[in-house]
């Protein structure tokens, strides 16, 4: 009986064994390196999991390499956090290549709202997130540029090629009706929104005065940060989003999250670019002997006497004396000044670490020299931070960040170049510059010594301690401190033979601290309470003093030796701020297994700038979302990938003015003495104003989000009503007045708008191909709906050219007051003429005491008033210097190795004043070359359509007959014949770049490389006449001043060992 049982067993144990021995067999180690699939990197961390159910076999080290054990054939699961899983098969003796695509379900993305980090799916607000990967591969000194075109509603104008500055940025239409300067150089005071750079705000809005758009000597937040070195950038558009920033997020906030380290293996990357800066295409001019004639032929034609015409040329050396070398030249001016450079960015990184602890230091190294001689800019930068989790409960966060900024601006700021405008408009027959030059212009332009620096330290502190489970108490303080200098030498040449220095400096310091407490509460996995609760503490203190000597013994002792002291001067600026609030906010949020969300906050701020009638502002907010992809009826549908309906309200409130505009101010009435004393006494410039109301920005926002067909297109839709209240303007007083203006706030305007943006991807991760196409866009109209004092319309005259501003009720906000020009006269019959008198009509001086009647080739301007004499009652409304669309255009296309990332921006129905156009028409006002500026360059017509003989039917007048100019001004700058549509779409980049394999740079201990080439603003189409029509202020004027935007070409490579 026993042998009977015994034998089955036997030849059981042996079939096992050999069953074993077979398996033993098949087991297979398998080594490989995960990427992360289009850019190339390696991903450490990565999980990988085998059978069902899984179990980990394995993980990813720092440099993305693995080695796993497991049985041949079986299929292995890759899988990270923010990627999609990827799935193979194991072979053996196979290196496998893992290509992890980054996870396109929008809703899964972590924001920060009010310093509380979300998943997408349950924020109410309006939010866009752009990962730092998008920034990558372009040099540029503003991080702004690369934002350009890549939120909807964001309207950036890149309006300066100046190394090292800003353009003008506006979220959701107008948020002022100030405005500052005049002529050329009016400008919008800055909306920027505020800056939270790793938790620390950061206002770019202040001290900008003395900058002209930017900070101190110019130079903008932003440009001290690499961004080599962005992890990521959140824009919350709205008020709910925004409403827990207070009063500093009226205008937006932008989120900016530097870098951390990720991998238990030490990383070091290396990331540098060698670009070419090339000038745009400079304006034809007539040069040497050709300008020559062509001043001699409009002299001899248009002047009523052949002989005073000779007369005239005779007494004119640079037409009579050709053979003199000092006028027989054809020299380029525009050559002198603009020319391309070399340039080149290195940026390093070290970082690693885990969950318990990681650490990161960048250092970075920009240089730009500009396109215009005598500019460039530098930056220097060292940053670090480190993260520290002693335990599960505590999380210890700390970051020192130091940069310098240095650039040079030549002889103007970071929009114009007053010298180089003038310089560059000289006759081509005059010599090149020199100190015995007749252009002291242009010797300004090379000679001037300017050199401005910009020191920035931050450093932040955050902890976070959970005292109970879901209960966390936090605490953020930051330390930052800036300086600037402005040093700047005028030679004695072109400063009246007395050479002057100036020097200005100013200080900047921050504090701040935050405290507060969260709570979060899940009931069975249903309801989610979040609470959340904070005060908040600030500190600003800001100065700027300003010397000046003027008569330095020479061009060589800059001082201070040697000087007149009745030449000299200096002192504290008028803009010092001691700027102090307090605030305090809390935050509920609700929601019902993320498909029913419902945000509450309310933040209370006070305030120094405030009056004392309001010392308070009140920023609430609401919100409710609905996700209905979770509802039982959609769950199933696979043509969805998720469905959201977004609906909000919130008010931000902002202190405006400073404490002297509330209060007012003594000054030292103009250095009068009273028993050889100083006397002080009130300012009656302004009237001060204790009811200075805050600003008030409430919006109200409805959006839909919209996923389809596993991330073929995603969809997101954006409407808002956008109320300015309160809104501060200067306003004239009565002469019967003892002051001259006051500040109010009695002015309101309102935005509407609706946003839209489209993700498509017409190949996905198939074979080696993908390809994601971008689409956004946003139409705003901005309506002026209060004036001061109940007024309907009052006028903010422009004495320099006569370009006024109208604000009327009912309007948009800024409308150009110009005369309306309809064409030329064609001939003498075709001019207007009055039918009681038969007299021609006729144009009023601009005193109008002197009246000219019109001829053929004059402009027909338009009669409003109909009394024959074109005047001031003639003027008429026209045009809106603000765009109303504006968007971008993104194609990312990848094959294998090779990636194509093209990046595009637009803006459409927007009004320009071609102030450029008209300075050359205006030019040949003066073949004499009588003027003070001297003889100006020639620019030929041929593209224009003008008036020469009686019949020709033209839109432009007869620009050659300049013995009537002075009379009826034909080429005035005030008329809409120079009014043109500014509207453009531009290529911002392209970049090919190719990830080399990792097979070929193991050997080099390099784990992953990439090299490319970039190519930014290639193309530009546009039906404006002038140069670009983006490259003009905030108000859409052009100029011959301005910084052009220069062109690159990038040659760039990445490394990471």
């Amino acid at each position: 009986m026993y042998k009977h049982h015994i034998k089955p067993f036997i030849l059981l144990l042996t079939a096992l064994s050999l069953s074993l021995v077979a398996a033993a067999q098949e087991m297979v180690t398998v080594k490989g390196i995960v990427y992360e699939k289009g850019a190339g990197s390696p991903v450490p961390g990565v999980v990988i999991f085998t059978g069902k159910p899984p179990r980990g076999v394995g993980a990813s080290g720092g440099d993305g390499s693995f080695s796993i054990t497991v049985p041949a054939g079986t299929e292995v699961t890759f899988q990270a956090m923010g990627f999609n899983p990827s799935v193979m098969k194991a072979k053996a003796g196979e290196v496998m290549r893992v290509y992890l695509v980054v996870k396109e379900n929008k809703l899964t993305e972590q924001v920060v709202i009010g310093y509380q980090k979300k998943t997408k799916e349950t924020v109410t607000g309006s939010t866009v997130v752009i990962s730092g990967k998008d920034l990558q591969n372009v040099p540029v000194s503003n991080v702004l540029e690369l934002l350009q075109g890549k939120v909807a509603g964001m309207n950036i104008q890149n309006n300066t090629g100046a190394p090292g500055y800003a353009g003008t940025i506006q979220m959701r239409g107008l948020s002022t009706l100030s405005i500052s300067g005049s002529g050329d150089n009016s400008f919008l005071s800055p909306t920027s929104p505020l800056f939270v750079i790793d938790g620390v705000p950061v206002d770019p809005n202040s001290n900008y005065e003395y900058g002209f758009q930017q900070a101190g000597p110019g130079l903008n937040p932003l440009s001290l940060i690499p961004p080599e070195d962005i992890e990521s950038v959140q824009v919350l558009k709205d008020a709910q989003a925004t409403a827990l920033y207070g009063s500093r997020g009226a205008y937006g906030v932008m989120l900016i999250n530097t870098k951390r380290g990720k991998s238990k293996v030490p990383i070091v990357q290396y990331s540098g670019n060698f670009f070419l800066s090339l000038p745009p295409r400079l304006r034809n001019v007539l040069g040497g002997n050709a300008e020559r004639q062509q001043r001699i032929w409009q002299v001899m034609t248009y002047t009523d006497s052949t002989n005073k015409a000779r007369g005239d040329i005779n007494a004119t050396p640079f037409l009579a004396d050709s053979l003199n070398p000092y006028y027989n030249n054809s020299t380029n001016w525009q050559g002198l000044f603009y020319k391309p450079t070399w340039n080149h960015t290195h940026n390093v990184s070290v970082s690693g670490g885990d969950d318990r602890f990681n650490y990161k230091a960048n250092l970075g190294y920009y240089n730009e020299k500009g396109i215009l001689k005598n500019t460039d800019f530098n930056r220097y930068t060292l940053s670090t931070n480190m993260q520290y989790r002693p335990t599960d409960r505590l999380r210890i966060f700390a970051a020192i960040t130091t940069s310098l900024g240095q650039n040079s601006k030549g002889s103007g700021n970071g929009i114009t170049q007053s010298d180089v405008g003038k310089a560059g408009k000289q006759s081509s027959l005059l010599p090149s510059p020199a100190f015995y030059s007749a252009s002291a212009s242009a010797v300004a332009a090379l000679r001037n010594e300017n050199i401005n620096k910009t020191a920035n330290i931050r450093t932040n502190l955050d902890i976070d301690y959970e005292l109970i489970k879901g209960l966390h108490a936090t605490s953020t303080f930051s330390f930052e401190n800036t300086t600037g200098t402005e040093d700047n030498f005028i030679p004695a040449a072109i400063k009246g033979n007395s050479a002057e220095v100036k020097s200005f400096n100013d200080r900047n310091h921050t504090l701040y601290s935050r405290s507060g407490l969260s709570y979060f509460k899940s009931i069975n996995g249903k309801h989610n309470l979040t609470f959340s609760t904070f005060n908040e503490l600030y500190k600003i203190g800001y100065q700027a003093t300003m010397l000046r000597q003027r008569g330095t013994p020479s061009d060589d002792i800059k001082g201070p030796i040697g000087s007149g002291g009745s030449f000299n001067a200096g002192g504290v600026l008028d803009n010092a701020k001691d700027f102090r609030s307090v605030s305090i906010a809390g935050a509920a949020s609700y929601n019902y297994k993320q498909k029913y969300v419902i945000d509450l906050s309310f933040r209370r701020d006070g305030s120094s700038q405030a009056g004392k009638n309001t010392p308070y502002a009140n920023n609430p907010s609401v919100g409710v979302r609905w996700n209905f992809n979770k509802e039982a009826f959609l769950e199933n549908k696979t043509w969805l990938d998720y469905g959201s309906v977004r609906a909000s309200w919130g008010r931000n409130v902002t202190p405006q003015g400073n404490i002297f505009d509330a209060y007012g101010t003594y000054t030292d009435r103009d250095g009068r003495r009273y028993n050889d004393k100083p006397v002080s006494g009130i300012d009656y410039d302004k009237l001060p104003n204790a009811n200075l109301k805050p600003v008030s920005t409430t919006q109200l926002n409805g959006g839909l989000d919209l996923g389809l067909w596993k991330g073929k297109l995603t969809m997101e839709f954006d409407a808002y009503v956008k109320t300015v209240d309160n809104s501060v303007m200067e306003w004239r007083l009565p002469d019967v007045n003892g002051f001259k203006t006051v500040q109010t706030s009695e002015a309101s305007l309102m935005n509407l708008g609706f946003e839209w943006n489209f993700t498509y991807r017409p190949i996905q991760q198939q074979n080696k191909w993908s390809w994601t196409i971008g689409f956004n866009g946003a139409v705003n109209r901005d309506y002026l709906t209060r004036l001061p004092y109940g007024a309907r319309e009052y006028m903010k005259y422009d004495s320099t050219n006569r370009q006024s501003i109208l604000y009327r009720v009912g309007r948009n906000a800024f409308t150009n007051v110009l005369l309306y020009t309809r064409d030329a006269y064609a001939t003498p019959g075709s001019v207007q003429a009055d039918p009681a008198t038969g007299r021609p009509i006729m144009v009023a001086s601009p005193d109008g005491k002197v009246f000219t009647y019109m001829e053929a080739g004059d402009p027909r301007w338009v009669d409003l008033d109909g009394n024959y004499i074109i005047g001031d009652a003639d003027y008429i409304y026209a045009g809106n210097s603000q765009p109303l669309i504006n968007g971008g255009l993104t194609s990312y296309l990848q094959y294998g190795q090779w990636t194509l990332n093209i990046s595009a921006a637009y803006t459409a129905v927007r009004s320009i004043l071609n102030n450029s156009a008209q300075a050359r028409f205006a030019s040949l006002s003066d073949p004499l070359g009588k003027d003070s500026k001297g003889p100006q360059a020639i620019v030929p017509l041929d593209k224009y359509d003008y008036w020469v003989k009686n019949g020709d039917r033209t839109r432009y007048p007869n620009p050659y007959d300049y013995e009537r100019y002075g009379k009826i001004r034909p080429y005035r700058v005030d008329q809409t014949l120079f009014e043109e549509d500014g509207s453009y779409f531009k290529i911002q980049y392209i970049t090919l770049m190719y990830n080399i394999p990792r097979d070929k740079t193991k050997r080099l201990g390099i784990t992953s490389a990439r090299t490319y080439v970039t190519v930014t603003n290639p193309f530009l189409f546009t039906r404006y006449s002038g140069p670009n029509p983006e490259n003009v202020t905030g108000l859409g004027r052009d100029s011959d001043d301005g910084y052009p935007v220069r062109k690159t070409i990038t040659l760039g490579m990445s490394v990471q060992f």
